[in-house]
């Protein structure tokens, strides 16, 4: 039985096309002179399909967001790290990685873990950036892994890859972070509080149904997508599942930002030597808002300019003791070139006084001054720290006997010990060390006279240098100094230089 609709007594009746398509058109939201009627638009509302739900079963879609000026919110993409694994010696200036028996190697096909191809126990490798990456706001994180895996895992073995602080030896579980997790169960996706996790069910294989599987040596794409209200985890463009964050957390995890890593362990003895898997690439990004500030310049309007971040150590990063509001002058010391030696500020600025009398040899290098980038975790923010200039001046503060000199400076950065004799670690031996980068200042190259008398101010051709277009960055747990190299003409039997410094710098 077929029933016409037709507009009340009249005789308009409803029609259709011939895919049985009732003709509809939405009514006006216009009056004839112009004014708006909202509440004559039709019922339809825009939305977008996230996910089309071919694996996890549901479609995933949103509706775009308007303000009240009639404009739509939209995201752009920002590139925060990247890298190709087709080279065939570990970047240990960008990259760090430990192992325990669990060992791997680096060649033009990519990361290959396990190369050693072991099943023992209580064995695991890690590897990650040393750079950390913000999670803040209404933005979105992103983290992509390109990877293949041999075989599938027996029991025994994990494998997690994504966003996460790395744990210690010699499993290496993660301690906080977003990521996924693969075991003989099959691909789950984990949000980590602070050591306690909140794990999806095993992914499936389509609809909503089976359990998700890889093709032995195939490389897919694996994606993860952070917002402060869910996690969104992704293989090959199609969404597998999602994990809403907990009623009483912030967060999805903890920690401010994370590093991209990855873990391969063995938590028993497992019957399988052979899996491996094969890391080629991974992308990180921020999608949000469009700035016309530098992330450095936000950064600073966000966890504070020229002074510590949250968690780590407040106030200025200034040396010396305030006391009655004046910063107190230090003694004088001989600068070291393996360590910070006492009364040498541990600070991004400050004042230096230089000992001459027995001081530093001439032509050795020494550290007048060092900081250390607060190491990130769940509680302490780890940010990359971007130096973009520094200042420096000098004056003879105690009369010197001797000379003349002449000083001439750089910036040493990114080691992960204090002396500047820190040796490059091998391409993927365990426990990554750097040596420092050095960044010359010919700028600041300061003359002191024969005999000069105290108030004598040092000449150097410039007392501020800044490389905006090209600054330093110092990751989470590494160092910066500035370090200066000295020419005697005559012996120098007595005297003190006093300097002043500071490093223009952000956080990121």
């Amino acid at each position: 039985m077929s029933t016409p609709i037709k507009s009340g007594a009249g005789s308009d009746l409803l029609t259709v096309n011939t895919d049985k398509q009732a003709l509809v058109k939405l009514a006006n939201p216009l009056e004839t002179d112009g004014t708006e009627q909202p509440n004559m638009v039709g019922s339809v509302r825009m939305v977008s399909a996230v996910d089309d739900g071919v694996l996890s079963g549901t479609a995933d879609l949103k509706s775009p967001e308007t303000d009240d000026d009639y404009r739509l919110r939209i995201a752009h993409d920002t590139l925060l790290d990247n890298d190709e694994f087709d080279y065939a010696a570990q970047n240990t200036g960008k990259h760090t990685f430990t192992f325990t028996t669990l060992a791997a190697t680096m060649t033009a096909a990519g990361i290959t873990t396990n190369s050693s191809q072991v099943n023992t126990t209580n064995i695991g490798l890690t590897f990650g950036t040393h750079a950390f990456f913000p999670y803040f706001g209404t933005n979105t994180l992103v983290c992509e892994t390109s990877i293949g895996f041999t075989n599938q895992p027996a029991a025994n073995i994990v494998f997690d890859f994504g966003l996460f602080l790395r744990g210690s030896t010699p499993l290496f579980a993660p301690s906080d972070g977003a990521y996924f997790r693969l075991t003989a169960a099959g691909l789950f996706g984990v949000c980590n509080l602070n050591g306690v996790e909140n794990v999806t069910s095993v992914f499936p294989l389509g609809d909503g149904a089976g359990t998700w599987v890889y093709a032995n040596n195939a490389v897919n794409r694996y994606l993860i997508q952070v917002t402060n209200h869910r996690v969104t985890f992704w293989v090959n463009n199609e969404k597998l599942g999602e994990l809403a964050t907990p009623a009483g957390q912030n967060g999805p995890f903890q920690a401010a930002a994370l590093p991209w890593s990855f873990r391969h362990a063995n938590t028993g003895t497992t019957g399988d030597a052979t899996f491996r898997a094969i890391v080629k690439d991974y992308k990180i990004g921020l999608r949000g808002p469009l700035y016309a500030d530098s992330l450095g310049v936000i950064g600073n309007r966000v966890f504070g300019s020229y002074q510590g971040l949250s968690g780590g150590t407040m106030g200025q990063l200034i040396a010396g003791t305030v006391t009655s509001g004046t910063l107190v002058k230090p003694t004088a010391a001989i600068p070291a070139n393996t360590s910070l030696v006492a009364n040498l500020p541990n600070s991004l600025g400050g004042r230096i006084y230089e000992q001459l009398a027995s001081g530093l040899a001439a032509n050795v290098d020494g550290i007048f001054a060092s900081f250390t980038n607060p190491a990130g975790s769940a509680t302490v923010q780890g940010k990359r720290l971007k130096i973009s200039g520094i200042c420096l001046s000098g004056m003879v503060s105690t009369v010197v006997v001797g000379g003349p000199a002449y000083t001439e400076w750089y910036i040493a950065f990114g080691h992960t010990a204090d002396s500047l004799a820190t040796a490059e670690s091998a391409s993927m031996a365990t426990s990554t060390t750097k040596a420092p980068r050095r960044f010359m200042l010919p700028m600041l190259t300061n003359n002191m006279g024969a005999a000069a008398a105290a108030g004598t101010l040092l000449v150097q051709p410039e007392y501020e240098t800044m490389f905006l277009d090209n600054p330093i960055y110092v990751n989470p747990g590494e160092r910066i100094a500035l370090v200066g190299n000295k020419t005697i003409t005559t012996a120098i039997t007595s005297g003190i230089l006093s300097y002043t410094y500071q490093f223009i710098y952000s956080w990121e």
